[in-house]
């Protein structure tokens, strides 16, 4: 994956562990990464897969923060991984439907947060890409939300009413979306004013961020470029 973008500025960045503060008063766990300077900033909440936090999360906020963004990585698993498929899905039924509302939290930390320029845009991967979906159809204050390979099947029927702009990528390999779903995702996007975009990256499966490869490549340019064109705007006034 790459971490330096040589057409932009490339800022000294702080990384670390912070606790977000639910509703109900729990406190959430999460992973942190922002330019280390004053100013506001454009923010992301970065939603994890059903591993839970891994390396490639870190390396992708601590890249965007580099980009000048204020990300927030919410822990959904409480400090809990996965090794295996059956440890994974185990996770995810632990978490049921309380993976939206950490999500939501999240994202309302990055609206409300005194280094943030209130451009906030939600991106996952996989399962955290799934939500990122959830999060541009329910909440209408969002500048853009970025899903690499997540599951779109639960929303369809819900895309066109989406209230921010959405960046889908999937791999021409990917085992679980298959085609004519994501064909019918592209084609309810396309029913919508907003500028959403699809992309299909050819020889490629899951996991583009796995490693330095060709995918990897192509969707950061992809996500660096979606960003830039929605959250570089001047931001939404503070009564929004």
């Amino acid at each position: 994956m790459p971490v330096y973008e040589p057409r932009g500025v490339e800022y000294a960045i702080v990384s670390g562990h912070v606790g977000v503060v639910l509703e109900n008063g729990a406190r959430m766990p999460a992973y942190w990464s922002h330019p280390n300077i004053g100013g506001t900033f454009p923010s992301v909440a970065l939603i994890h897969d059903w591993w839970g936090i891994r390396p490639v999360e870190r390396r992708l906020a601590q890249s965007l923060a580099q980009m000048g963004y204020y990300v927030i990585v919410p822990d959904l698993f409480d400090g809990e991984t996965a090794e295996t498929a059956q440890e994974a899905m185990a996770l995810i039924e632990k978490l049921g439907e309380r993976g939206y509302q950490a999500v939501d939290a999240a994202l309302s930390v990055m609206e409300k947060h005194l280094r943030s320029n209130r451009n906030v845009a939600a991106i996952g991967l996989g399962m955290g890409g799934s939500l990122a979906y959830e999060a541009a159809i329910k909440r209408t204050d969002l500048e853009a939300a970025v899903s690499f390979y997540g599951f779109p099947q639960r929303y369809l029927g819900q895309f066109a009413q989406a209230h921010a702009p959405i960046l889908a990528i999937y791999g021409s390999e990917e085992p679980y979306t298959k085609a004519p779903v994501i064909e019918r995702l592209r084609t309810e996007l396309a029913q919508s004013p907003l500028a959403h975009e699809v992309h299909i990256i050819p020889n490629a499966g899951r996991d583009f961020f796995g490693g330095s490869t060709r995918a990897a490549t192509q969707a950061w340019e992809l996500l660096a470029a979606f960003l830039d064109q929605h959250l570089s705007s001047e931001p939404r006034p503070a009564s929004a």
